[in-house]
């Protein structure tokens, strides 16, 4: 079976540098191995200027010179050619829900701080989203105190992937986390060029990515199975949770 990768890639690195705008074909386990050479076909039509929008809503605390970001990219690689759809459960309708769950939370318990929650575009063909964002944004950027980014969290990995650009941030993590044992652990990783959080990272906005990496979910991704029935909901109120204490003690 083969498979086409979307024609743009925004975290994948070569030579240190992004790979961006290179068409890329993968095959899956099941191509021969022995295979020396293969023939494609392929169907591709550019739209230009194709617009998209990103979903911005706000929640009022008793305070308005600081804010909080939520975000979670909601767009997917959709239809790939007339037969083959990419749904996007995981990948990233578990964000997108987690920030509408953590809207209504706020908007019947009145945060300290005006909340954002921001739905972004354009994502996956290279953070065209919230690079706009960053740039046009609702308040002005020094007055996020932190931005929180969901990205495939319907999984079941009990150690919990993390990027951030704040140590303070993560110390506060790890020490909630530490009492009340959502997770493990909170596995840091380098921060990467990977998802909507590095566009606010570029302009030194604290910002956090959660992606539960590695669950039985993980295997998923970008790929034709990643449906609902294919999710695990297991790292899901967790995150909810870590985020809402840290909220209350940053």
């Amino acid at each position: 079976m083969i498979q086409t990768w979307p024609p743009i890639l925004k975290f994948y690195k070569a030579y240190g540098e992004k790979v961006i705008d290179k068409p890329i074909i993968w095959a899956t386990s099941d191509f021969p191995k022995d295979a020396k050479t293969i023939t494609a076909n392929i169907d591709n039509t550019f739209l230009k200027d194709y617009e998209c929008f990103n979903v911005v809503a706000k929640v009022e605390g008793r305070k308005h010179d600081s804010c909080f970001v939520f975000t979670a990219h909601y767009d997917h690689l959709g239809n790939l050619g007339k037969k083959v759809y990419y749904a996007g459960a995981n990948d990233n309708a578990s964000g997108t829900a987690a920030i509408i769950t953590l809207a209504s939370y706020y908007s019947k318990n009145r945060p300290e701080y005006d909340m954002y929650f921001v739905a972004f575009a354009a994502e996956e063909s290279g953070l065209h989203g919230s690079e706009w964002y960053v740039t046009h944004p609702s308040v002005p950027l020094e007055q996020i105190k932190f931005v929180f980014n969901l990205d495939m969290i319907g999984d079941n990995n009990p150690v919990q992937y993390v990027e951030t650009n704040s140590d303070r941030g993560f110390a506060l993590f790890e020490q909630i986390n530490g009492e009340k044992h959502y997770f493990k652990g909170l596995n840091r990783g380098e921060l990467a060029g990977n998802s909507d959080h590095y566009s606010f990272a570029e302009h030194n906005v604290p910002c956090i990515l959660f992606e539960n990496e590695e669950g039985d979910s993980f295997k998923y991704y970008h790929t034709v199975f990643d449906t609902y029935e294919t999710m695990k909901f297991d790292t899901y109120e967790p995150v909810f949770r870590l985020v809402r204490d840290f909220v209350e003690r940053y």
